[in-house]
């Protein structure tokens, strides 16, 4: 599907829609990004819209856009923000935590997930260019989140069937309250 079907334009930037969760196109393990890809275009597109859904990272195929991409805060307290095009995770901690984890396809469901503390990895950046970096914390998690994508899987396939249920009705009951107080 071309990008254009997927964007709300406004003064210039493009905002894209998200995919329902449900969308077969998020299972697809994606390989490499198309050799004519716009990286700067995409990249800014994405950064937009992450921004505007208050999120800390965003895979371009949560918008329909079936690239091995994503942007993400490679430090959020200094706000810096890397795109990631043909990611990879090169080595592991031993050493994993437990965190709760929310996404921007699952609006409101937070789940406790356990991954690695610590990661080694690589992606090009949007001028092709090759960068390694090791990410640990939440930086860390959020890289490992937006690679479940990129493999077609998500965070809800990290944890039992019977905490991901508990976890739904949490969200079903916020939602409720939420509804409660907007309500004249």
């Amino acid at each position: 599907m071309g990008m254009g079907d997927h964007m709300l334009r406004e003064s210039g930037m493009a905002i894209y829609k998200f995919l329902e969760n449900t969308n077969p196109l998020l299972t697809i393990p994606l390989t490499k990004c198309s050799d004519n890809l716009d990286r700067k275009e995409l990249k800014e597109n994405l950064i937009e819209t992450m921004k505007e859904a208050a999120g800390v990272g965003l895979s371009a195929n949560q918008c329909g856009v079936m690239e091995r991409a994503f942007v993400m805060y490679s430090d959020i307290k200094k706000k810096e923000i890397i795109a990631c095009f043909n990611p990879k995770i090169v080595t592991e901690s031993d050493e994993q935590i437990l965190m709760d984890e929310g996404c921007l396809s699952w609006p409101g469901l937070w789940l406790q997930v356990r991954r690695p503390d610590g990661i080694e990895a690589s992606y090009e950046d949007e001028n092709g260019e090759l960068q390694e970096i090791a990410l640990f914390g939440l930086e860390c998690r959020i890289f490992q989140h937006e690679m479940d994508h990129m493999e077609g899987t998500n965070f809800t396939q990290k944890v039992s069937k019977l905490r991901l249920s508990r976890a739904k009705k949490r969200q079903q009951k916020r939602k409720k309250l939420f509804d409660k107080s907007k309500a004249p």
